[in-house]
């Protein structure tokens, strides 16, 4: 008996149905906890409403967005491209090696600790945690994956004479789409958790920011409030940018299929 994958729309429905689920069990634990622990999802959503037309929150929104692109921005593309160079040249390799697992040994309390005891609070200090505890993951990601690179794709690339970017495009980047995909996903989800933690610790504006003070004032709706908020911004961020970039890299694994029953037609 073959079975066929669940078609889009199947999907889309089972998901639904797990948000479905998720707000049930929202409900019944708030109605277990209590209005000062727990928000309700009613509740919630009327401080959302209340919170959108406030300048506040504009303020505290663009504060932390800003972080987000900086931190997580840099922390990816730094990490990403020293995993490229240390993938083609060894002895860098040997070089950020003891770095490397530094950065990916501390504890992440300690890094948030000096940062606050160098920078200060506020942006400075929020973009480097996110980029200090991001770029070490990207970085082995990005090495690991361009390490297991069929050498004979490269002799072939060189045979044509391929230039950097078409080398880096149509050889490198295909073949680590699978791990490059996986560690963006990781990279942007885990970075906006950092941030909004930072934010919790040392800022003066901001998302994380505003959810401290709607917990010190026991705002239980503005504080549910803020966490839709900055679930509702990952979610942008992997359904708006990282799914369409991934089906980018990965096209030529749905091609590839097609091709050889062409091939085979022929």
């Amino acid at each position: 008996m073959i079975r066929h994958p669940p078609s889009p729309r199947e999907l889309a429905l089972w998901s639904a149905l797990g948000v479905l689920a998720l707000g049930i069990g929202w409900q019944l634990v708030a109605m277990r906890l209590g209005p000062l622990l727990m928000a309700t999802p009613l509740q919630t959503l009327r401080a959302l409403l209340a919170l959108a037309g406030s300048a506040a929150f504009l303020h505290h929104a663009a504060a932390s967005l800003l972080r987000v692109a900086c931190g997580v921005g840099l922390g990816i593309a730094l990490g990403l491209l020293l995993g490229l160079l240390a993938g083609r040249h060894p002895r860098l390799r040997a070089v950020l090696e003891p770095l490397r697992w530094l950065l990916m040994s501390v504890p992440g309390v300690i890094v948030v600790v000096l940062a606050m005891l160098w920078f200060g609070m506020g942006t400075t200090m929020v973009v480097f945690i996110a980029v200090v505890l991001l770029a070490p993951g990207m970085y082995v990601n990005t090495l690991k994956g361009l390490l297991l690179v069929d050498p004979a794709l490269l002799e072939m690339a060189r045979v044509y004479r391929f230039g950097a970017w078409r080398r880096l495009r149509h050889v490198v980047l295909p073949a680590l789409a699978p791990p490059l995909c996986a560690a963006l996903l990781v990279a942007t989800c885990g970075g906006v958790r950092l941030v909004v933690m930072a934010e919790v610790l040392g800022a003066m504006d901001g998302a994380g920011f505003a959810l401290a003070n709607a917990r010190s004032t026991f705002d239980s709706g503005e504080l549910y409030a803020w966490v839709v908020l900055v679930l509702g911004l990952v979610a942008l961020l992997e359904l708006g940018l990282l799914r369409p970039l991934q089906r980018r890299l990965t096209r030529w694994q749905e091609d590839a299929p097609a091709m050889h029953r062409e091939a085979g037609d022929a």
